[in-house]
C-alpha cells in the first residue's frame, strides 16, 4: 500500500468552501481554481494577516498610547507592503501598483481603530494576557490525522493560560459578539486536529479579527465537534465525485465558477 494511502484527503479548507457552498468543493477538488486574480480587496486581506502578526512584538516595544502605537502600525504596514511580494511571489506574481496602493490604503484605514481596540483591551485584561493571548508560539503549523481523515493549518498556535490552543486570524467582518458560524466550525476543526497532534484535550481556540484588533475566545461545545464531523462525511463523498444540488444564493452570479455550475439535481443531493 502506498503512503499517500495513509494521507488524509480532506483539509480544513475544503469544510469552510462546504459551508459557503458545497458545489465549491466539487470544483475545488478537480482542480479549477478558486481565486482566479488578486483584486485590491484580496490583497488588503493578505496585508491584514501578516500585519496582525506584528502586534505583539509592537506592543511589547512601544509606549502603549494611542499616538505611538498607531505610529508603530504604521511603520509596521509599510514594512508589510514591501515583504508581502517576497513572501508570496507566485501569487502576486503581475499585480499591478494600483492595486497594491489601493490595497495599502484600505489597510491604512484600519490602524486608528485597531489602535484603539488593542489600547482597550490591554486596559481590560492587562497587558501580559493580552500579549499571552497574541503571541505566536508556533506559527502555521501543519495538524494531520488519519483518523479522522482531516488536515489543516492554524494561523499559530499561542500558549493561554498553560494550554496550547489554536489561533485564527480572520481579515474580514467582525460580528458585534462572539465569532461567525463558519469561524466557529474552523476552531472547532483545529481544534481536533490539535487534540489528535497532541493527545490531549483542546477545551478553547481564539478567532482573531485582525482588521479590527479584536481577539475573539471560543469555547469548543460537543455540537461543534459533532458539526465539523458531519461536515467532513459529507465533503468526503463529494470529493469522491457526488455533483451536489445546485442551491440559488445571492453571491452565485459573483462565483469563478457560475459558467461550470450546472443545476442537475442529484440522487442524494437531500444530504446537502
Amino acid at each position: 500500500m502506498s503512503s499517500e494511502s495513509h494521507n488524509p484527503k480532506i483539509n480544513v479548507s475544503d469544510l469552510l468552501l462546504y459551508i459557503k457552498c458545497p458545489r465549491r468543493v466539487y470544483f475545488v477538488s478537480r482542480g479549477f481554481e478558486l481565486y482566479p486574480e488578486i483584486n485590491a480587496a484580496r490583497l488588503e486581506r493578505m496585508l491584514m494577516k501578516e500585519l496582525s502578526l506584528t502586534y505583539p512584538e509592537t506592543m511589547k516595544t512601544c509606549s502603549l498610547n494611542a499616538d505611538n502605537l498607531s505610529k508603530e502600525l504604521e511603520v509596521s504596514l509599510s514594512q508589510t507592503c514591501l515583504d508581502l511580494p517576497i513572501m508570496f511571489p507566485g501569487e502576486l506574481e503581475g499585480v499591478g501598483r494600483e492595486i497594491f496602493d489601493e490595497a495599502e490604503a484600505r489597510a491604512r484605514a484600519k490602524i486608528s481603530e485597531i489602535t484603539a481596540n488593542l489600547l482597550r483591551a490591554v486596559e481590560e485584561y492587562g497587558k501580559e494576557p493580552v500579549l499571552e493571548a497574541l503571541t505566536p508560539v508556533k506559527t502555521e503549523p501543519f495538524l494531520s490525522s488519519e483518523k479522522l481523515n482531516l488536515k489543516g493549518i492554524p494561523s499559530k498556535l499561542v500558549c493561554f493560560e498553560g494550554a496550547q490552543v489554536p489561533s485564527l486570524l480572520k481579515p474580514g467582518n467582525c460580528p458585534e459578539q462572539g465569532v461567525w458560524a463558519s469561524d466557529r466550525v474552523h476552531a472547532a476543526a483545529l481544534v481536533l486536529l490539535l487534540e489528535a497532534e497532541m493527545g490531549k484535550e483542546v477545551p478553547f481556540a481564539f478567532v482573531e479579527y485582525v482588521s479590527f484588533g479584536l481577539l475573539r475566545k471560543v469555547i469548543i461545545r460537543s455540537s461543534d465537534r459533532r458539526e465539523v464531523l458531519q461536515i467532513c462525511r459529507r465533503v468526503e463523498k463529494i470529493k469522491a465525485g457526488l455533483m451536489p444540488e445546485k442551491k440559488e444564493e445571492k453571491l452565485c452570479k459573483e462565483c469563478s465558477f457560475s459558467e461550470k455550475c450546472t443545476s442537475e439535481p442529484s440522487l442524494m443531493s437531500k444530504f446537502f
